[in-house]
């Protein structure tokens, strides 16, 4: 693949003799133009070309990105519960406010919390 030997040939651009940096420099660029490629194309490795035996052993033992919460799955996870009648009607009574009016105040929002993690865990 032309990208990786031009990346072995920058590897050389490290060298205390110039001239044969400048020769590496060159036969980089004549690669790449060959390969009709960019210097942003050469670059643009990215880690989805990676396979995951590839990437480092702590990189796959990372726990899941976690799952943002909103509060209209909060209503809709709890409204599928099997929930007590009154219960169900305070669950009910605070979603129709939210719903008017787009908003809950502190104790609306801590009684949908307590109520989503005492049914839905």
């Amino acid at each position: 693949m032309p990208q990786d030997k031009i990346l072995k040939l920058l590897e050389l651009t490290k060298s205390s003799n110039d001239a044969e940096a400048l020769n590496a420099i060159r036969k980089a660029n004549d690669i790449r133009e060959k390969a009709d490629m960019q210097w942003e194309d050469v670059f643009a490795k990215t880690i989805t070309t990676y396979k995951p035996s590839d990437l480092p052993p702590f990189f796959n033992r990372r726990p899941q990105q976690p799952q943002f919460l909103t509060v209209e799955t909060m209503f809709r996870e709890i409204l599928r519960r099997d929930l007590s009648d009154l219960l169900r009607s305070k669950i009910e009574q605070l979603k129709f406010v939210y719903e008017w009016t787009q908003s809950l105040d502190g104790e609306e929002v801590s009684t949908l919390i307590n109520t989503y993690n005492r049914n839905c865990f």
